[in-house]
């Protein structure tokens, strides 16, 4: 309605006031009342953004006059019209951090896909981390390929849900942390933050554990030298994105492929039963004694704080935002964001497909041959080695400490805007690292020493707390 209302003023006063910035006045001459001037238009953008209004765009009093005057920077009039304030982005608010997106009314543009793609790739991440490898893992010794099915379901609700947070973030500007607080009563809110930095905590246990056991395999580090290793060396990662947000998403989508690249030679080297493949991905079934995996598989893939994170990434796109083009260029934002969630998010079921075909396959024929194992995250590498050789344990263990390396990074991403959204408060990376790494470097280093064998079933009980 605001909108509307200054629409129509400024239609009424076209002809005397042909550019908005001819209501910026400079002389003794007071303001038309009747015209909307520069800070009233500053102002609605900003309130639909979520941003502040310029402190450079404020109501002065004269020396020499007491009528009100609107002073304006030409500093406060720049692109704060023009684009959205990208104040979920990345790294800062800076335009070096940023990519800029200029629209335009073409149907579809591969050119112009490949510069939305990446916020869906750091989302999915965390559908691939070593949470989500012991939960493979689990699932094929428990029922082999037939929950297959139940994994492509669940991303393709993903797929879905992840749209909706990349559609909140473009749409309002502001990310989903950030609406929590202003739509819910406090305590609600305060729930919602608990639960959240919970989950994200839980997420990072395992990641610094999964890394730690891939260090461990590689070099033979104990546990416990892994874990903190792992969480010093994060700060490395946020170095890299001093770089920007391209040379960001291309670290971490080399860390992708390198798991991609790992699982997928080992699984056409095993050579699958593709028939039973098939099968476990079109029937639905859950056996008997697998329940606890199939809410594990919901946990692994609808994570709670990856809606956080996509609804805050798709802020480093700026989009142009002026009234003539404010439209086109959300409608085509939301197109080319669903399509790049969904290349991503079917990317990470393929990653995930092949874990667990690798894995039954190789359970298949270690109990063919009655050959004892352990299905856990940590033997993975020995089930392996006994199956295609020696050499596949380093390949399984590569792969394991790269996704583990980026996950931990997309969680620590995760992590500062639900704190900066819930409480309005802005926090750097490097602080949010500290912070969560010392609230789960703790646990992990007492799982580690004192109960690392019992990692699996840990990891299991935070994959079903995070479906519920």
């Amino acid at each position: 309605s605001m909108w509307q209302s200054l629409a129509m003023r400024e239609h009424r006063h076209t002809a005397s006031r042909p550019a908005l910035a001819d209501s910026v006045h400079t002389s003794g001459d007071p303001p038309d009342a009747a015209s909307p001037t520069v800070g009233e238009y500053i102002e609605l953008d900003a309130m639909l953004n979520g941003a502040k209004v310029s402190p450079q765009a404020t109501r002065t009093r004269s020396n020499t006059d007491d009528s009100d005057k609107l002073s304006v920077s030409p500093h406060a009039i720049n692109r704060e019209v023009t684009f959205d304030d990208g104040q979920t982005a990345v790294e800062d608010t800076s335009q070096e951090h940023q990519i800029k997106i200029e629209y335009s009314e073409t149907r579809f543009s591969l050119k112009k896909l490949w510069q939305f793609i990446g916020p869906g790739l750091l989302v999915s991440q965390a559908l691939l981390d070593p949470g989500n490898i012991e939960s493979d893992i689990s699932q094929a010794d428990t029922s082999g390929y037939k929950l297959l099915w139940l994994l492509l379901v669940a991303h393709i609700i993903c797929i879905f849900v992840q749209s909706l947070a990349a559609r909140l973030g473009v749409i309002t500007g502001r990310h989903l942390a950030q609406h929590i607080r202003a739509q819910y009563p406090l305590p609600f809110a305060i729930v919602f933050w608990v639960l959240s930095e919970l989950a994200i905590i839980g997420a990072d246990i395992q990641e610094v554990i999964g890394t730690a056991t891939a260090l461990h395999i590689l070099t033979g580090l104990p546990i416990w030298a892994g874990v903190v290793i792992t969480a010093v060396d994060s700060f490395f990662f946020l170095y890299i994105q001093r770089f920007g947000v391209r040379i960001t998403e291309m670290v971490f989508g080399l860390m992708i492929t390198t798991l991609a690249a790992c699982f997928w030679i080992e699984m056409f080297l095993i050579k699958p039963d593709a028939r039973e493949v098939v099968k476990g991905m079109v029937i639905p079934r859950i056996p008997q004694g697998s329940v606890v995996q199939a809410v594990g598989i919901i946990g692994c893939v609808l994570m709670p704080h990856n809606l956080f994170l996509h609804s805050a990434l798709v802020g480093s796109r700026k989009l142009d935002r002026r009234q003539e083009t404010r439209e086109g260029a959300i409608r085509e934002a939301i197109r080319y964001f669903r399509i790049e969630t969904s290349i991503s998010l079917v990317y990470a079921y393929l990653i995930n497909m092949a874990v667990v075909i690798v894995f039954c396959k190789a359970f298949e024929i270690l109990r063919a041959s009655n050959t004892p194992y352990v299905a856990s995250l940590a033997e993975g590498a020995t089930v392996l080695s006994h199956v295609l050789g020696s050499g596949s344990k380093y390949v399984y263990a590569i792969g394991l400490l790269a996704i583990g390396q980026s996950t931990t990074m997309s969680g620590t991403l995760s992590g500062q805007y639900v704190t900066e959204g819930f409480w309005n408060m802005p926090i750097k990376p490097w602080q949010r690292v500290l912070v969560t790494r010392a609230i789960s470097l703790v646990p992990a280093l007492v799982v580690a020493v004192t109960a690392s064998v019992h990692m699996d079933l840990l990891s299991e009980i935070i994959n079903v707390i995070q479906a519920i």
